[in-house]
Formats: C-alpha cells, structure tokens, sequence
C-alpha cells in the first residue's frame, strides 16, 4: 500500500465523512439542514422526521422515514438511495 506522495485506493462504503457516508444522510442523527438537502425534503418535513425520531426514537430501517407524516411511497422512491440508518 502507498508510501509517502501515493494514493490508496479506499472503499467509498469506508470513506467517512463527517456523521454521513460519502453521499448518504443518516436519517437517524442529520440536523434539519442536511435533511433538506434530500430531494423532496422542504423545512416542514425535516423538522417532521426530527420531532418523529424524538418521539419514536431511532429508525430500524430506512423505510421507517414512511411513518413520518407527510413522506409517502413517491418521495421515500426518490430518497432511498440517499439516505442510510446508521
């Protein structure tokens, strides 16, 4: 593996960043702005899946976001590869 001045290849489900995996928000720990940064995802309903996680604790599974009022099929649909549990 790379000495000094070279590149090593990493794993992009290794690569960290921050709380989030390269291109994915955990839905489980995201303050509201990077939950608006999913598409689809306004002010409301990021505060929505912060007051639901702080009722209901953690989501299991990233399907769980479904019983977040206001988050049905179609836009589960366009954030389900974006998002992560933990």
């Amino acid at each position: 593996l790379g000495g000094a001045g070279e590149l090593t290849a990493v794993r992009v489900e290794d690569a960290l960043f921050g709380e989030e995996l390269l291109g994915k928000i955990n839905i489980n720990t995201a303050d509201g702005e990077e939950l608006e940064r999913l598409s689809g995802i306004g002010e409301k309903t990021a505060r929505a899946i912060i007051a639901y996680r702080a009722e209901n604790g953690a989501f299991q599974q990233a399907e769980d976001i479904m019983d977040v009022p206001g988050i049905g099929e179609k836009t589960f649909e366009k954030i389900k590869d974006d998002i992560c549990v933990e």
